[in-house]
């Protein structure tokens, strides 16, 4: 009798005690925040959805048959893209540090205001070798078009 008490107990009990554990606590999804800190005289980026996790690099090279991005940070705050088309071979370098998205899909904004297109880099913690990029520009005040790329 003892026995099927210890059972059953252990039984009801081991879900509630593993909603408990580090590892058994869902975390859930946060808004992508990423600042620059100066207040120590030193530019510090505070962001939450890093390119840089342990193991874990975003910086690097991603292509398909249409195209080749590079993204990395040159300095704190300081994101590039570089994106060459591979059909007509020409190139695109962006700069900035608009960071969105969520903690499980972080999204890097890019403006080329000069063709008045933004560049998306969404990306997975989970999938390291995978970028997507997503390409919108305006054609008129009321509409827009958009590409949206996938790469390894």
């Amino acid at each position: 009798m003892n026995l099927r008490r210890i059972v059953l107990a252990t039984v009801c009990s081991l879900p509630f005690s593993l909603l408990f554990t580090v590892g058994g606590i869902a975390r859930p999804d946060q808004p992508c925040q990423a600042y620059l800190d100066t207040s120590r005289g030193i530019n510090d980026e505070k962001n939450n959805c890093p390119l840089a996790v342990g193991n874990f690099s975003i910086r690097g090279t991603f292509s398909n048959s249409n195209w080749q991005a590079s993204f990395w940070a040159y300095e704190p705050a300081y994101y590039i893209l570089h994106v060459k088309n591979k059909q007509n071979g020409n190139p695109i370098n962006l700069t900035g540090f608009n960071v969105m998205g969520t903690t499980s899909r972080p999204q890097y904004r890019f403006t080329d205001s000069e063709r008045n297109v933004n560049y998306i880099v969404t990306f997975r913690y989970s999938d390291p070798n995978t970028i997507r990029l997503e390409v919108y520009w305006t054609l008129d005040k009321r509409k827009t078009a958009s590409r949206v790329y996938s790469a390894n």
